[in-house]
C-alpha cells in the first residue's frame, strides 16, 4: 500500500475533477449555483425616480417657511406603483405609493398616512430630495449586479430579478451521494443474509455529518444509503450512485478488517487504489471511478467510517472535491492560534477547535488536547483546523488553516 501526504491525496483527488458545465437557468432554479458570468443590469433602475415611502410628493419651494407657519397644500391627484410618471403643478401635492414614480416636477416625498384628505398641512421645510430614489439609484445599465464567481443565494436572485435579469449562466451545485457501509446501521438496505442483522443497531451518524458538510460548502445531497457488509448490495448501490451523481462518497470499510467488503468491490468494479494517508485521525483512503460504461465516469472517494474520522477527511480533502466541482475557491481560512497544543510527527492533523474574539480579532484554540477526539467534541467546536505534517508543535500566534462548520 502506498503512503502519501495529505496534500498529495488532495491534489490528486482534485486533478481528477473538472468544473461542472454551466447551466442558463431560471433564478427560481440557480439559487446555490456560482455564477459563471457576471449579472448586469440591462438599463437603469429605477428608470425613473420613485417614492421611498407612501406619503405626498411636493415641490420643496412649496414648503418654505412652514418652520414659522404651517403650509397647506391642496392634493392634486393620486400615483401608483407601475402608473407612467405623471406632472405636478406648482403649489400641490400628489398622493403617491411606495415604488410609485414620481410627478414630474416634484423633488420630495413626505411620508404621511396616505388617507383620503384633499389637502395636506405640512409644519416643516421639506429639502430637495427627501423620500426619494433617483433614476439608477439601484443599478445603472452595463453595471454589475452579481460578479461571476459568486455562490447565488435569495438575496442576489431578488436583486437581479428587480433588475429584469430573469436567467443566470450558473455552475450547478454538485450532486453527491453518500454510500455508508456497515451491517450494523439502522438505515442500512435490506440483506438476504439473516447472519448480518445487527443485535445492536447503531445509527448512521457519518453519513449524516457527512451529508450536512458537503451541504454547507454548496454540494446537493441526493441520497444518503447505508448498506450492509454485503459486496452485491455495496455494488448495487455504488452503480446507481453513479447514475445519479457527480461525486460518488463511501464512508467505511476501508481497513484490512477480514469483515470488510468495500475494497474488494471498489477495487473490482471502479478500480480504486488504496493509499495510507498520512492524515491523523483516520489514514486509510482510497479513489477510484464509477459509471464509465454510459460515458460519464464519476470520480468515487472511500473514506474510513467513524464520524470523527469523516470529519477529518472532510476537512482534508472532500471539502475540496465539492468546491472543484462548483468552479469555487479552495482556500482555507487562516486563523491565529489562541493557545498551543502537540500534533502528531509526520502526520497532517485535524483538530475540532473554537472560535475565540478579543478586541475584535477572532483566534482559535483547540476543543480538546490529550486524548483522542469524540463525538461531543465535534459538537462543541465551530470548524476545524488543518495543521501540516511538518508541524508537530502549534504555538500561540501561529496561523492555522481552519475550515468552519458555518
Amino acid at each position: 500500500m502506498t503512503s502519501r501526504s495529505l496534500l498529495e491525496h488532495r491534489q490528486d483527488v482534485v486533478a481528477r475533477l473538472n468544473t461542472l458545465t454551466p447551466l442558463d437557468l431560471p433564478l427560481a432554479d440557480a439559487i446555490g449555483g456560482v455564477l459563471a458570468r457576471d449579472a448586469i443590469a440591462p438599463r437603469d433602475v429605477p428608470a425613473v425616480a420613485i417614492a421611498q415611502w407612501d406619503g405626498y410628493a411636493v415641490r420643496a419651494q412649496d414648503t418654505a417657511h412652514a418652520n414659522s407657519q404651517a403650509v397647506t397644500l391642496p392634493v392634486s391627484h393620486d400615483v401608483a406603483p407601475g402608473a407612467a410618471p405623471t406632472r405636478l403643478a406648482p403649489g400641490a401635492a400628489a398622493r403617491v405609493a411606495r415604488g410609485s414614480a414620481v410627478p414630474l416636477g416634484a423633488d420630495a416625498v413626505v411620508a404621511r398616512p396616505t388617507d383620503a384628505a384633499t389637502a395636506v398641512v405640512l409644519d416643516a421645510e421639506v429639502p430637495p430630495g427627501q423620500g426619494i430614489d433617483p433614476a439608477g439609484s439601484y443599478a445603472h445599465a452595463g453595471e454589475i449586479i452579481v460578479a461571476a464567481g459568486t455562490r447565488l443565494t435569495p438575496g442576489h436572485v431578488s436583486a437581479m430579478l428587480a433588475c429584469s435579469v430573469g436567467a443566470a449562466l450558473v455552475t450547478p451545485a454538485p450532486r453527491v451521494v453518500i454510500v455508508t457501509v456497515g451491517s450494523e446501521l439502522v438505515q442500512r438496505a435490506t440483506t438476504s443474509h439473516p447472519s448480518l442483522t445487527p443485535d445492536q443497531p447503531v445509527p448512521d451518524a457519518s453519513g449524516a455529518l457527512l451529508a450536512a458538510l458537503v451541504t454547507g460548502v454548496g454540494g446537493r445531497v441526493v441520497r444518503v444509503v447505508a448498506v450492509p457488509d454485503e459486496a452485491g448490495a455495496l455494488r448495487q448501490a455504488v452503480d446507481d450512485a453513479a447514475l445519479q451523481a457527480d461525486l460518488v462518497v463511501t464512508v467505511g470499510g476501508t481497513s484490512d478488517d477480514w469483515r470488510d467488503v468495500v475494497m474488494p468491490v471498489l477495487t473490482g468494479a471502479c478500480g480504486a487504489v488504496r493509499y495510507q494517508v498520512r492524515l491523523s485521525p483516520g489514514d486509510m483512503h482510497a479513489i477510484g471511478q464509477v459509471g464509465d460504461r454510459d460515458g460519464r465516469p464519476v470520480v468515487l472517494l472511500a473514506i474510513p467510517g467513524h464520524p470523527v474520522d469523516v470529519a477529518a477527511a472532510f476537512a482534508g480533502y472532500v471539502r475540496d472535491a465539492i468546491l472543484t466541482l462548483r468552479g469555487a475557491d479552495t482556500a482555507r481560512e487562516s486563523v491565529p492560534a489562541a493557545t498551543g497544543w502537540h500534533t502528531p510527527y509526520g502526520y497532517a492533523h485535524v483538530v475540532p477547535v473554537v472560535r475565540s474574539a478579543h478586541a475584535g480579532h477572532v483566534s482559535v484554540e483547540p476543543v480538546v488536547t490529550g486524548r483522542e477526539v469524540t463525538l461531543r467534541d465535534l459538537a462543541r467546536a465551530d470548524g476545524l483546523a488543518v495543521v501540516d505534517e511538518s508541524v508537530t508543535q502549534v504555538t500561540a500566534g501561529d496561523q492555522v488553516d481552519v475550515v468552519w462548520w458555518s
